[in-house]
Parts: structure tokens; C-alpha cells; sequence
């Protein structure tokens, strides 16, 4: 019963793709992060205030696993535990979604839940972040797609075309 993972940065559309994508395929949708904000009845950023970013990777690691036959929209820092991204290896096909350090700032400059970013929201510390994680998002992903200026259902259209 495999899965569809979306993996990428924050603000590369996995959440916006992954609902048109499920559509599509008639599968059902299901976003990581709220999924965690709802079980534990805290935002992803009081989870990290008061309970540190290793707790709230191991929630998401647990999370992860619940779900099958399902589009999953994943965090975008859950790659950077191994057991993760073999887990995602095992289950599923992993597409990357990416998008230029410019796109992914504008997407996310009204953003206030994203606790990686919660005071600096610049070009540069995107791009630190995708430095860190670009190694663990190549060897997950099994393609990945370039989001830059493309509508929701245009991406969710080539990634049906790559998964077939």
C-alpha cells in the first residue's frame, strides 16, 4: 500500500500540490504538520518553543508512519533523519519539489507558523537551510519538479506523468 511523499523546503507547494494531487488520484491528503498540531492539540512553533526541535522530530517520525495509500505532504526538515528517509524509500515514491530561494521567500513572507523562520525570513537563511538539507532531499526523492511559476494542478499533472 504505497505512498506518494512530497518532500521540499518550506513553502515549495508539497501542501497546496499535495491536495490537487490526491484529487487527482483519488487518494486521500494528508498534511504531516497538522496532522501533528492536531494529535497534539499545539502549533508546530509552540512544539518547537517548548519542547526543543528533537521532540518534534520524533513526533513527526512516529506520525510518518501511521499512513497508507496516501499523498503525504511531509515537513520539510523530516529528511534529515536516516530512519525517515528510509522509511519513505520502503513505502512510497518520494517527489521533490523545488523552487528558487527568491520564489520560496515571497511565498513565505506572510508566514507566521514556521518556526525555522520565525525571525528572519531572508533569501539567505533559506538558502543555508536547502544547503543543509540538499544532500538528504536528492537521495530521498525518486524525481523531483521545479515549482517556479507553475499553477498547482500544472504540477500536479507532470508528477502524474513521472509516476507513471
Amino acid at each position: 500500500l504505497m505512498n506518494i511523499y512530497l518532500i521540499g523546503m518550506m513553502g515549495s507547494g508539497k501542501t497546496t500540490v499535495g491536495i490537487t494531487l490526491s484529487e487527482k488520484l483519488k487518494k486521500t491528503f494528508i498534511d504531516l504538520d497538522s496532522e501533528i498540531e492536531e494529535s497534539s492539540g499545539k502549533t508546530i512553533s509552540e512544539l518547537f518553543d517548548e519542547n526543543g526541535e528533537d521532540h518534534f522530530r520524533l513526533l513527526e517520525s512516529k506520525k510518518l508512519k501511521t499512513f497508507s495509500e496516501s499523498v503525504i505532504a511531509c515537513g520539510g526538515g523530516l529528511v534529515l533523519m536516516e530512519k525517515n528517509r528510509y522509511f519513505i524509500k520502503e513505502n512510497g515514491t518520494a517527489i521533490l519539489l523545488t523552487a528558487t530561494m527568491e520564489e520560496l521567500s515571497h511565498r513565505l513572507k506572510d508566514s507566521d507558523n514556521r518556526p525555522l523562520l520565525a525571525h528572519e525570513k531572508s533569501e539567505n537563511t533559506l538558502k543555508n537551510i536547502w544547503l543543509e538539507r540538499q544532500m538528504d532531499y536528492l537521495n530521498t526523492a525518486d524525481f523531483s519538479i521545479e515549482t517556479d511559476g507553475k499553477h498547482p494542478a500544472e504540477i500536479a499533472e507532470e508528477i502524474i506523468l513521472q509516476l507513471n
